[in-house]
């Protein structure tokens, strides 16, 4: 794998994106830093003072660095949660290659508490989401999801989580043979996307 496939191809709901973000977030955290230690270090040679207006440019490229530093936490939390490759097989045997609205790798978070999904399915009002973590409050994550969908206007979903992968599966199998996707279908898991890590 070329360094750039690793460090571009993947987006929220693919395999392996919490997996990535990590090193990304990183090495992007490194570079940053590196700059505004460049633009300090031109500024102190060339003027023999910290007092220079090279100063200011390296400490406000510091704010987007603290972000970043802060984002890296965040995904070093939740990269434990990642699917596994087992898991994912799995999941796509059933799949068959068919255009389901179905992701991986979800880490949602609110106030309080976070909410890690190993997979999320989209179909035909439903979302069916596996969960990655047996400590979860299934209930409070179901109504995170669900406040989330009337917030932005997207009505008539139930939302499942499940912990146990088996029923994912057969719920999977009952529907892969006639699913269609439908507009609201991606809404809903656009939704999902953008409300994840």
């Amino acid at each position: 794998m070329r360094i750039g496939d690793f460090m571009f191809s993947n987006h929220k709901g693919e395999f392996k994106y919490l997996k990535k973000q990590p090193v990304r977030i990183g090495l992007l955290t490194l570079l940053l830093l590196a700059m505004c230690a460049g633009v300090f270090m031109i500024g102190y040679i060339n003027k023999g003072d910290v007092k220079n207006v090279f100063t200011i440019i390296a400490v406000l490229g510091l704010l987007p660095v603290a972000k970043l530093i802060v984002s890296f936490i965040m995904y070093m939390r939740a990269e434990k949660y990642s699917c596994s490759v087992e898991l994912k097989n799995e999941i796509e045997t059933i799949a068959d290659n068919k255009d389901f609205c179905l992701g991986y790798d979800f880490y949602l978070t609110s106030y309080k508490v976070n909410f890690p999904l190993l997979s999320v399915f989209v179909y035909d009002g439903s979302i069916l989401c596996l969960s990655g973590d047996g400590k979860m409050d299934a209930k409070e994550c179901r109504e995170h999801i669900e406040k989330y969908l009337a917030n932005n206007s997207i009505n008539g979903f139930k939302v499942y989580i499940l912990e146990n992968k088996e029923k994912y599966f057969d719920r999977l199998k009952s529907v892969a043979s006639d699913y269609v996707k439908s507009e609201a279908d991606l809404s809903a898991y656009a939704l999902i996307k953008s409300i994840s890590l």
